[in-house]
């Protein structure tokens, strides 16, 4: 848990290395997920280390540094939130842009605030929090794609 606390902001260094001038800045969002996951999760692992839970003392454990990755990495991704010259980031989601194969438009979309694309490795849906954005994203992505 030491690790990936200490880890994930020399990940995101590394990973803003790759991307490039920003061209569109999304809404910078904080986490409010942290506030609670962070701390029931070392909670959950000193549990799991004074009390036998039988069988799911195997499990909790794993749940608590699996818990902390996915908020940390949450609180690391959402302020850098943009599209970049490489790469998408929207929430926990990284695009490469090169990956990038089409893009629906959000006409066809129920909800007013996603953006559906299909990648070399499936289709993804990316939410964001107005309709410009969406718009923006999307004559962006239409100008790479």
């Amino acid at each position: 848990m030491l690790a990936i606390s200490v880890i994930m902001p020399f990940w995101k260094n590394k990973l803003m290395t790759k991307t490039g001038q920003i061209i569109v800045p999304l809404a910078k969002r904080k986490s409010k997920l942290q506030l609670i996951a962070i701390p029931t999760a070392y909670v959950l692992l000193i549990l799991s280390i004074l009390f036998d839970f039988g069988k799911m003392s195997f499990v909790i454990p794993y749940c608590a540094v699996l818990g902390l990755f996915i908020t940390i990495k949450e609180s690391t991704l959402l302020p850098v939130n943009g599209v970049y010259e490489n790469l998408i980031i929207s929430g926990t989601d990284i695009i490469k842009i090169q990956d990038i194969t089409g893009v629906e438009d959000p006409e066809n979309n129920a909800q007013q605030n996603t953006l559906k694309i299909t990648t070399t490795h499936g289709p993804r849906t990316l939410t964001f929090d107005n309709s410009n954005e969406v718009n923006e994203v999307l004559s962006v992505l239409k100008k790479k794609v």
